[in-house]
């Protein structure tokens, strides 16, 4: 008999990972970082339920650490087999996980363990990078690829990130073929560079996230207004913006914006300043890959319009190029982490937060437990790099960029799978969002949504 277990982002917001057993073959949908508080970051050593050296194929959604950032760490216990992704997120894995690799060795990542008396040691090496890439296959969509006699699995373009996918999954139950769907993270219809995600009208059983399941975005011209606004208050006053960023999709979004923002008048020759390695990397990446834009950002590259009021982007890959930017006010930076949890957002974050001047705009979700959760939630003082400090600056959320569906887009994707509707997990969302999303589910669709337990199995 097929199984489902859930090992992780169950009633949480990270940490995705599914495993698959159809009796003849183990398949592992996602090996995603658990990210957050204490408590929960520390399900990030804990070995691996299941026999790693028994897993088929480890299948991927998309390079977000969330969802990918453990499956080096699956290759250090055992794990041999088959790695399978879509040829962009291929790409993408190394800056992903060489960044992981480079934050250990650094320290950074280690003052969480160290608090709370932990042995301190690597999730994994660079060894295990190299060997995990190794076993890793880039697939284009909408091709059916066989892992076995018994189960095949094919990818649809999420509209997440470039290269996202949500993974379509067939296992063999006698002389039927039965089908998940594991919807990864679904992005937002009309959001820049990315092109909208793919309908999906048939499914047996639906893993499907729900981050924001409680609410709606505005929309994009509302957004892209506030932010203008927003910058703008904060250069007229010699502030600086401080932007915590995803380096691989927001970051490129935000760029996006900031550009679009100069078009419009809004704001004239901004200094603009990419504080990120990771983002420069994953840029280059983007740029081996416009055949995956929409039609608007493909326009754009190919037919550049005139803008004498474009930015001035410096691209800051060196600490000591970094710290430079300590002498510098009346800029945006933008810098990792996306929530503020480490990298070199915190040294800025350290010199600005005391500056009423200044602002700090988050364009993604904080997941509770992590210092950007505690800024949005108005915490003062703060401490952060050795350092306790009073908060000044004005704190924005801008949910308009998320690279997340809110509720309408998710309650519009399922719509399109005909009846009867999949049985349907809530997977990747914090239990009040999922909750009202169960009851928008039930009321439209007739759907009775479940929220599993941490490792629970299902019986297919």
């Amino acid at each position: 008999m097929a199984t489902l277990q859930f090992l992780g982002a169950t009633r949480s917001v990270t940490g995705s990972s599914f495993l698959v057993q159809d009796g003849t073959t183990r398949v592992l949908v996602d090996c995603g970082l658990v990210q957050g508080s204490a408590e929960m970051t520390a399900r990030n050593r804990l070995p691996s339920p299941f026999d790693p050296s028994a897993v088929d194929a480890v299948v991927l959604t998309h390079a977000h650490l969330d969802h990918t950032g453990l499956a080096p760490r699956l290759m250090a216990e055992g794990f041999r087999g088959r790695v399978l992704t879509t040829g962009i997120t291929k790409d993408l894995l190394p800056v992903l996980w060489d960044d992981v690799v480079r934050l250990q060795q650094t320290g950074r990542s280690r003052a969480r363990s160290r608090s709370l008396h932990e042995e301190v040691t690597p999730l994994y090496t660079q060894m295990d990078v190299e060997k995990t890439l190794s076993h890793c296959e880039g697939h284009p969509y909408g091709t059916v690829i066989p892992l076995s006699p018994s189960c095949r699995v094919r990818f649809a373009d999420a509209g997440h990130i470039l290269g996202s996918a949500i993974v379509e999954l067939w296992v063999r139950e006698g002389e039927k073929d039965r089908k998940l769907v594991f919807s990864g993270d679904l992005g937002q219809r009309g959001k820049p560079i990315v092109r909208d995600p793919v309908a999906i009208d048939e499914a047996d059983e639906l893993v499907l996230e729900s981050t924001y399941g409680d609410r709606n975005h505005k929309s994009m011209a509302e957004t892209i207004a506030e932010m203008g606004r927003v910058i703008a208050e904060t250069l007229a006053l010699g502030g600086s913006v401080l932007m915590p960023v995803y380096a691989i999709g927001r970051s490129q979004d935000v760029l996006y914006v900031i550009n679009q923002l100069t078009l419009k008048g809004i704001l004239d020759r901004p200094r603009v300043f990419l504080d990120s390695s990771m983002a420069i990397r994953a840029a280059e990446v983007y740029g081996r890959h416009l055949e995956a834009f929409d039609e608007e950002a493909s326009r754009l590259v190919r037919h550049p319009p005139t803008n004498v009021r474009a930015p001035r982007v410096m691209f800051t890959e060196t600490l000591a190029a970094s710290r430079s930017i300590a002498r510098v006010h009346g800029a945006i930076i933008l810098a990792g982490s996306g929530m503020g949890e480490g990298g070199r957002i915190q040294e800025h974050l350290a010199r600005h937060l005391d500056d009423s001047r200044s602002c700090v705009i988050f364009t993604g979700y904080q997941v509770a437990g992590t210092f950007g959760r505690r800024l949005v939630d108005g915490a003062t003082p703060v401490r952060v790099i050795g350092r306790t400090l009073p908060v000044k600056v004005r704190i924005h959320t801008i949910n308009g960029l998320s690279a997340h569906a809110d509720q309408a887009g998710l309650l519009e994707w399922v719509g399109g799978f005909r009846e009867p509707k999949p049985k349907t997990f809530l997977v990747h969302g914090e239990p009040e969002k999922m909750t009202v999303l169960a009851a928008e589910l039930e009321k439209r669709y007739g759907i009775k949504a479940s929220m599993p337990e941490w490792r629970e199995t299902l019986a297919l």
